[in-house]
């Protein structure tokens, strides 16, 4: 039997049989310029229009939220189509999202994080998570129309899946564009920086080296006038012995002007791309990656080591009410160790109710081979250390460098 696609009232899309070939030409164009009204958008907003619209016309859809992470990494509405979504819906399609991403963290998941999953409740739920690479963007959430789950056929679930990962790529698109803007100005301001250098080394080469290295000539003719045996002569000499200090510490520093240094290693892509999104909002953040410079990892204890610094940073943003927070990652006795430490509100004995993420960090540390360590103290502060054993073989470098702050 063949399947093909009709239009239905408020255009939705809907799969069915026996329906003629045009209109599944034009129900899949119409699918088609969607995509590509998503592609096309420049703005945030204009990509969670066109996204939650084209969702909303596939079947037994009867609202569409999307859900991007605030500055504390809690997930809320960016846009939806009315009617609104219950707020218990939303409550629930964002604890599963975070729960099922955590999940995708521990060795041997995939590395392209969750798929499409379905919520039970009233109304049924639909989450497409909107993951590029090792970011979560966020996510889609359908809720289907009465008992209804949405998108149910395998067809509108592969549309809802192409719906996600244009949107997803849509968004990057516009970070990368951000990044490269400030890439550019980066590049601009060294290229003028070095010219400033370089034009600094210039005229101190041209005006006082030169000046320097005239007096030391005439001081040689002078010592000459007066004899090697006058007084005066060594007076004279010492004089010149300075100048000739001066004019090669004159060229160190015109060498160290007219040089561009290198950046300097620094931690491996995926913490590096986390910090930059977590960075900004976390109170005080300090950092401290010395003995971890160049060493490479096996994708799955990386993943494990990401999965744990985001929950533990996520968990105080959520729960410490810290001023500083203090990240350090180190290589010590064939292990990476992990330490976060903040100065917040702490708790006594056992974590408190909604610190499941503290559970999410033992499973990911233990799944690893690995272990953690929670210590607290109510008004004193929070410290979460975790061990994640290293596999014989693993290579890099552990040079010494400044600590990265942020």
């Amino acid at each position: 039997m063949q399947v093909r696609v009709r239009s239905e009232p408020a255009s939705r899309l809907a799969v069915s049989v026996d329906v003629g070939q045009e209109a599944t030409y034009r129900a899949s164009d119409a699918f088609a310029r969607g995509l590509a009204g998503i592609a096309a958008g420049r703005t945030p907003g204009a990509i969670y229009r066109a996204a939650c619209g084209l969702a909303a016309r596939l079947g037994s859809v009867s609202s569409v939220a999307l859900l991007r992470p605030d500055d504390r990494g809690l997930f809320g509405v960016a846009y939806a189509t009315p009617p609104a979504m219950p707020r218990p819906a939303i409550d629930a399609a964002s604890a599963a999202l975070h729960q099922r991403w955590i999940a995708a963290h521990a060795p041997g998941e995939p590395s392209t994080g969750p798929g499409t999953f379905a919520v039970e409740g009233q109304p049924p739920l639909l989450v497409v998570p909107l993951v590029r690479g090792d970011s979560l963007l966020g996510a889609l959430v359908l809720a289907g129309a009465g008992q209804q789950t949405p998108a149910s056929t395998p067809a509108e679930r592969m549309m809802i899946g192409a719906i996600g990962v244009v949107t997803a790529q849509a968004l990057e698109g516009i970070v990368l564009r951000q990044r490269l803007d400030v890439s550019i100005s980066r590049a601009e301001h060294e290229r003028e920086l070095t010219a400033a250098r370089k034009e600094i080394g210039r005229e101190l080469h041209d005006g006082p080296t030169q000046d320097l290295t005239l007096a030391g000539l005439t001081l040689d003719r002078l010592i000459k006038t007066l004899g090697e045996d006058q007084a005066t002569a060594a007076d004279v000499r010492q004089a010149r012995d300075l100048i000739d200090r001066a004019i090669l510490g004159m060229r160190k520093a015109i060498g160290k002007l007219r040089s561009s240094q290198p950046p300097a290693p620094s931690i491996t892509g995926p913490l590096r791309e986390l910090l930059a999104e977590m960075a900004p909002t976390a109170p005080g953040l300090e950092v401290n990656f010395d003995h971890v410079s160049g060493v490479r990892l096996a994708p799955e204890i990386e993943r494990a080591i990401v999965g744990i610094v985001r929950e533990a940073l996520h968990n105080v943003r959520k729960h410490a009410q810290a001023d500083r927070v203090q990240l350090e990652v180190r290589r010590a006795d064939g292990a990476i160790e992990i330490e976060v430490a903040d100065d917040g509100v702490g708790f006594e004995g056992a974590a408190p109710a909604g610190h499941f993420g503290l559970e999410q960090i033992k499973e990911l540390a233990e799944e690893t081979g690995g272990r953690l360590e929670v210590g607290s103290k109510k008004g004193s502060g929070t410290t979460v250390k975790a061990w994640i054993p290293l596999p014989s073989g693993t290579t890099g470098t552990l040079k010494r460098q400044a600590s990265d702050s942020r």
